[in-house]
């Protein structure tokens, strides 16, 4: 049941992953859009206000007797690019129908105002109201530059609602990434501990038969060396003085075992009370010296006299021999050992 609800909460985290992974996507592009917008936004507001400030020129410069026809039309070009959009100037059409509607109030003005200028021409300005439908234009380009600064705010409001939202995504997704690591290491970790399990014996601490038949698969090589062990009076042990026993008698001897052995080189039990010891870049000198620190080591064991028969085969002996095959070479003369001390024992009438 844990573990099926472990399951659920796992696939639903998966489920909000994509769906806060499309959504960052999406807020994204927006944000993207809203930029680009921006942008724009603020080319209207500088060409709104240069409107504003041109026309003024223009009106002085009329009211002077200097025809500013190029200029006019320059305005003329500005009003319809803040109305309509204007690719020659780089501007966007507001979706905003207040500064619209200003914006068309604001070119029928620009038409009188034009009217108004062909009067000074004709009469002079002393003769017109020039200088009064000047400001008239003058307040209504006011008011569309601040309605375009509105917008532009209100843009830049909702932009950074949108970044907001977009940091909130970022950071439940990186939560929820760093649950889904822990996790991982977590199993990572457990699977190791599985596979220690799967490769141990616990009885001794060595490695266990599943390792030691690993090994057997690998590849002879040169310099290597395989030893097999066999103790001695492990089931008089266990007949005579229990299990606790006999347990106590296989830990003791690996420990021997493992002590004596060099400590780059592979030691494991096979099963029961056999363990083999494996050589890599040796001599026959080093395998021999090591079996001389076995004996030592089981000598130092004053709680149970540890014996037991020991057989080596050695790859250089040899020729395209498996792993396998040499281990079985090396039984064999453990085998031989053991069988011939147990004949002189019997022939001297000792168990």
């Amino acid at each position: 049941m844990k573990d099926k609800r472990k399951r659920h909460i796992s696939k639903m985290i998966r489920f909000l992953m994509t769906v806060l992974t499309s959504v960052l996507i999406v807020l994204i592009l927006i944000i993207i859009l809203m930029v680009s917008r921006i942008q724009g936004t603020a080319r209207v507001v500088n060409y709104a206000g240069l409107v504003r400030g041109k026309t003024q020129r223009i009106i002085k410069l009329e009211d002077a007797g200097m025809p500013q026809d190029e200029m006019i039309a320059d305005v003329d070009g500005y009003i319809e690019g803040l109305r309509f959009g204007s690719e020659e100037l780089d501007l966007v059409s507001l979706d905003d129908k207040a500064f619209q509607a200003k914006m068309e109030e604001l070119d029928a003005y620009f038409d009188t105002l034009k009217q108004e200028i062909d009067l000074v021409r004709q009469v002079g300005y002393e003769n017109t109201n020039i200088i009064q439908k000047s400001e008239t234009f003058f307040s209504l380009c006011d008011v569309a530059t601040g309605l375009a600064e509105t917008y532009a705010q209100r843009i830049a409001t909702r932009l950074g609602q949108f970044e907001a939202l977009t940091i909130i995504d970022i950071v439940i997704l990186i939560f929820m990434i760093l649950y889904e690591l822990f996790k991982a290491f977590h199993y990572a970790k457990a699977n190791r501990e599985l596979k220690s399990k799967i490769y141990l014996d616990e009885a001794t601490g060595l490695p266990n038969k599943n390792k030691c038949e690993e090994i057997l698969t690998l590849e002879a090589e040169q310099n290597m060396a395989i030893c097999v062990f066999d103790l001695n009076n492990l089931r008089i042990i266990n007949n005579q003085q229990g299990h606790e026993r006999g347990d106590l008698y296989i830990n003791l001897f690996a420990k021997s075992l493992r002590n004596g052995v060099d400590e780059n080189q592979f030691v494991g039990r096979c099963g029961g009370d056999e363990f083999i010891a494996f050589f890599k870049n040796v001599t026959k000198e080093d395998v021999k010296r090591n079996l001389e620190n076995i004996k030592k080591e089981c000598a130092k064991c004053s709680e149970i006299p540890l014996s037991y028969a020991a057989g080596f085969a050695y790859s250089n002996d040899f020729s395209k021999l498996t792993m396998r095959e040499l281990f079985c070479q090396a039984d064999k003369i453990c085998i031989l050992i053991k069988t011939r001390r147990k004949s002189m024992r019997l022939q001297k009438n000792v168990i």
